[in-house]
């Protein structure tokens, strides 16, 4: 005979700590850094940047999100086993929220392979500029620097044989929760933004030098545009607010995941 009992679901104690409770996410991954006994600069070069910069706002003391988790994988590809005690792939993917359990094993969809795409799409640097005045309000303007290649992108079928297209990093809240801050965002220099578009609009300077220094640029939703102004949109604090013509150099069309995942 077999008696039905109450069975109650209960958490199996782990032998690693993941994260301690006051430790934030670039502490935690510092502290796996420093355990790998890799440096920053290898560490970024290990996750397919050229250098430390591009992995560096990950491994600051403040930065308490979760990480992306393209850059958790390309991690525990490259630190996984490293160091004394050897560091699990869970400790890793802790840090994007999602712990791996020990019996997991990688499913390969038929037909959805990584391997197809191939990483060659260039990550321009970036760095978040001083504010400008528009209308009377502060605008908040992003540095990008086309001559600092930090890393690459994974290609998407999509833009196969698309020489126009480039990676940034977005700078800043103003687009949030539309773009937050440290997104990657696909653009292309081929097609023109239309109204309703996000776009990174490249600003004229006094002195501008292609090449020679970084440009000054908004990423921002184009509202509306004319021979004298264009109008632009951001949402953190929500400004409308418009820009003369003249300081218009080009205008770069942000894609967007509807259109790389079509």
């Amino acid at each position: 005979m077999r008696t039905p009992i109450n069975v109650e679901c209960v958490g199996v104690p782990s032998d690693n700590t993941y994260m301690t409770e006051t430790e934030t996410t670039g502490e935690a991954l510092s502290r796996l850094r420093a355990r790998s006994g890799l440096s920053m600069a290898k560490l970024a070069r290990a996750v397919g940047y050229s250098h430390g910069s591009g992995i560096q706002r990950y491994l600051a003391p403040e930065f308490d999100k979760r990480l992306p988790m393209d850059l958790t994988e390309k991690l525990a590809d490259a630190i996984a086993g490293m160091g004394v005690p050897a560091i699990e792939r869970d400790e890793i993917f802790a840090l994007a929220g999602l712990p791996v359990a020990p019996n997991a094993q990688t499913f390969q969809m038929e037909g959805a392979g990584e391997a197809r795409m191939v990483r060659d799409v260039p990550i321009y640097g970036t760095a978040l500029g001083a504010d400008e005045i528009y209308d009377g309000e502060a605008v908040e303007q992003t540095m990008l620097n086309t001559a600092e290649v930090i890393g690459y992108l994974h290609r998407p079928t999509l833009l196969n044989g698309r020489a126009d297209v480039y990676g940034i990093y977005v700078q800043g809240s103003s687009m949030s929760p539309r773009h937050r801050d440290g997104a990657t965002l696909f653009v292309e220099s081929r097609k023109r933004p239309s109204i309703g578009d996000d776009a990174v609009i490249y600003l004229r300077m006094p002195d501008d030098h292609d090449g020679e220094r970084p440009s000054c640029v908004l990423v921002k939703t184009l509202v509306k545009k004319s021979a004298s102004f264009i109008e632009l949109e951001q949402y953190n604090p929500h400004l409308v607010f418009r820009i003369p013509a003249e300081r218009v150099a080009r205008m770069d069309r942000v894609i967007t995941l509807d259109e790389l995942v079509a």
